[in-house]
């Protein structure tokens, strides 16, 4: 009987032992996905510079400010980020336009009020003050020639906005150098063998370099 217990006690224990060995490994947990994707998205955008076009390429570019300012008016103040300017530009360009309009209707009315008096038929200000023809052609006159400096009003303001748009691409890039100042300094001349002179020296540094910055390791 204890040779038989000793045969079964040994079967079960090789048993178990071989139930243990055969046992699949523990299952390894498995990534953060979306986490791998957040990364591999911020190391590709690192390692790939934007894309410019044409606008944020050398920005700010007077010439492109100056383009654009003359194909649409305003055009080089929202380059330039000037954004408060755009009413003073459409104030002045609506404002002349108006002012072309207001002269040239009334040139039209008074030219053909002339041509029908000239006719001897009624007009539009038959009647009234001006219903003779040295009247009519003086005002007509005055108006045709307001018509004309409205144009040219109209073509100084849109050449003033570009222009504007130039300057001011031109003096967003311009650097001022915190450290431009005047130097004020004792100084001491000599004039051959006599008494040296005591005095103040100014020093504007207009050509100072800046100072070189340490590179990032």
């Amino acid at each position: 009987m204890k040779s038989i217990s000793y045969t079964i006690a040994l079967a079960l224990t090789l048993w178990a032992s071989a139930a243990v060995g055969q046992a699949p490994p523990p299952a390894e947990s498995p990534a953060d996905t979306a986490v791998l994707s957040a990364a591999e998205a911020a190391t590709d955008s690192l390692q790939k510079p934007k894309r410019q076009n044409w606008l944020t390429r050398d920005y700010p570019s007077p010439r492109k400010a100056a383009i654009l300012a003359l194909a649409i008016p305003g055009g080089g103040q929202i380059y330039n980020k000037r954004w408060w300017k755009l009413p003073l530009v459409y104030g002045a360009v609506v404002g002349m336009g108006l002012t072309i309009d207001y002269n040239q209707s009334n040139y039209r009315r008074l030219r053909d009020a002339l041509e029908l008096k000239r006719d001897t038929m009624e007009h539009e200000f038959s009647g009234t003050s001006i219903d003779n023809e040295r009247a009519l052609r003086s005002l007509r006159d005055e108006f045709d020639k307001n018509t004309q400096m409205a144009y040219v009003g109209m073509f100084l303001v849109y050449t003033l906005q570009a222009l504007e748009a130039f300057v001011d691409a031109h003096l967003k890039s311009f650097d001022i150098d915190d450290d431009i100042g005047m130097e004020i300094k004792p100084t001491l001349d000599f004039h051959g063998l006599s008494t040296p002179t005591i005095g103040l020296g100014v020093t504007i540094p207009l050509n100072r370099k800046p100072p070189t910055l340490p590179v990032a390791r």
